[in-house]
């Protein structure tokens, strides 16, 4: 028969198992805010029935012996969380793509009057105003004064570019130090997991924060997650183990010539774990490239182009590319209009029979068929026509009187071919324009910004989507846990009661029974 002491053991039972609902329903309160955290519920199941079915056993039924706790469980689904996961490195990649290309809609300033668009019109009316008064000393230091203009915006373009493309490498740096600090993060989160999991316990908040940390390395770079057995996070990136248990692998930075960053891996025994090591020669065996393929890491080296030596250059490299188009530019623009100019003749070209043969650009010790020059940066007015505009050569032909003698005046022809290259097939860009040449640019630069700006709305709202499924779940309601609380202090109420009855019912036996007679 099972003792009556045994009905105050199921009330201790109940009041343990309530006050233990109570708490984790407080503690989903506490966090409601918290980023990362996952609702928690405890399971409850009744614990081991009296008495063990026997044949001595004659009793109707098993007696039950109360409840228990068996888990604390975290409401999450992990199917949602791998699907965030992969939409994270899209995102992140599109953002990163999306950020540079707002800011090279800035610097090109495009379509406006003070962009190069602009300036070359302005460049090419300048030439045909001087077509209708080749005489004028004031249209001609109209033309010097916009060619400088030209030469001041390829050169202030150019400028900018090549401080966003320094920016960039800078962010690399950046975001390679803050993949291996997450990386660390994550190893010793995975070591306390381990040691909790040993114990026969549930790491859930541990688990919380790994798995915010893996969200967030999911955003830097295309990494791939798998969670053991034991609760522990395995990151590879590209094939390669970066976190494997409580051990990482760091990521390291070589610089080529240019002072470009190329990430590898760091197989530097003696390094301290997560250090970025900068400055190793670029044929050095010890450094395997990183191979990724998305996330905000890739989407900024692709923006800010690979590295000379890098495996990867077969990608955009959004900026160089656009640097060397503008250098291609202005060494067609140089050269076209050096070989009219050259064929004109200026004012100060009086007695002589063939023409000036001066150049408008300045390409003195210039080789022209360099095509690795930066001629964006080099651009500028020839000496001699800054000195005097009447070097300008803007007549195709030497007028002469009835003696033989040329007049000193020119007749605006060579003025009017310069103007025409606004409209004429470039010899260095052919078979486009220097103006539709540009345009092109300019057009492919805004065709990729629509396309960021679409996949970053697009991103978002998957994202968005996914978040709200996953928030159904693992989120907090409040008034969901004021339901719950008010249910469990019911249920915590009833135990104490109930033990209360129990007390009287031995306080009973204990105390009155055979006191009859006395």
């Amino acid at each position: 028969m099972r003792s009556t002491f045994m009905a105050l053991e199921m009330g201790r039972r109940s009041i343990i198992t309530q006050q233990a609902t109570l708490d984790v329903t407080g503690h989903n309160i506490a966090n409601a805010n918290t980023p990362g955290f996952t609702r928690q519920a405890a399971s409850i199941h009744t614990t081991a029935p009296w008495a063990a079915p026997s044949m001595y056993n004659i009793r109707p039924g098993q007696y039950g012996t109360g409840v228990m706790v068996g888990e604390i469980r975290r409401l999450r689904d992990e199917f949602i969380d791998m699907q965030i996961r992969d939409e994270s490195q899209a995102s992140g990649y599109w953002d990163a793509m999306q950020t540079t290309l707002d800011t090279i809609e800035m610097v090109l300033n495009e379509p406006t009057d003070q962009g190069l668009r602009g300036v070359l019109d302005s460049f090419w009316e300048a030439w045909q105003g001087l077509v209708e008064s080749p005489e004028s000393e004031s249209v001609r230091e109209v033309v010097k004064e916009r060619g400088m203009a030209v030469a001041d915006t390829f050169h202030h373009m150019y400028n900018q570019l090549r401080n966003l493309r320094l920016d960039l490498n800078t962010q690399v740096k950046t975001k390679v130090e803050e993949i291996n600090s997450v990386a660390r993060q994550i190893a010793d989160v995975n070591q306390q997991i381990k040691a909790i999991k040993l114990s026969g316990q549930a790491p859930n908040d541990l688990i919380d924060r790994r798995d915010l940390l893996l969200d967030q390395i999911s955003y830097l770079v295309d990494a791939q997650i798998a969670i053991e057995s034991n609760e522990m996070a395995t990151v590879l990136i590209g094939g390669a183990p970066l976190v494997m248990g409580s051990r990482t692998v760091s990521l390291g930075l070589n610089t080529d010539t240019k002072g470009m960053y190329k990430m590898v891996w760091d197989m530097d025994p003696d390094s301290h774990p997560g250090t970025v090591i900068t400055g190793r020669p670029a044929s050095s065996i010890d450094d395997m490239e990183v191979a990724i393929t998305s996330g905000e890491l890739m989407g900024l080296l692709e923006a800010r182009g690979f590295a000379e030596y890098s495996e990867l250059g077969k990608a955009r490299n959004l900026v160089p590319n656009l640097m060397d188009s503008l250098n291609q530019l202005a060494r067609a623009l140089v050269i076209d209009t050096n070989t009219i100019h050259r064929q004109g003749y200026s004012l100060n070209n009086i007695n002589g029979a063939d023409p000036d043969g001066i150049n408008f650009f300045n390409q003195d010790g210039i080789d022209m068929t360099d095509t690795t020059i930066e001629w964006a940066r080099l651009i500028s007015v020839d000496s001699q026509i800054t000195a005097d505009v009447n070097n300008i050569a803007a007549a195709s032909s030497r007028t002469r009187d009835d003696l033989g003698t040329p007049i000193n005046f020119g007749d605006g022809g060579n003025a009017l071919l310069l103007a025409q290259l606004k409209h004429n097939r470039s010899g260095t860009l052919d078979p486009f324009t220097i103006d539709d040449y540009w345009n092109s640019q300019v057009s492919s630069v805004g065709v990729k910004a629509q396309e960021a700006t679409r996949m970053v709305e697009n991103q978002t709202t998957l994202l968005n989507q996914l978040e709200f499924k996953r928030q159904s779940t693992a989120g907090v309601s409040l008034d969901e846990e004021m339901t719950n609380m008010i249910r469990f202090q019911h249920a915590y109420n009833a135990a104490a009661r109930y033990i209360t009855a129990i007390d009287e019912a031995i306080d009973v036996i204990v105390n009155r029974m055979g006191i009859t007679g006395r």
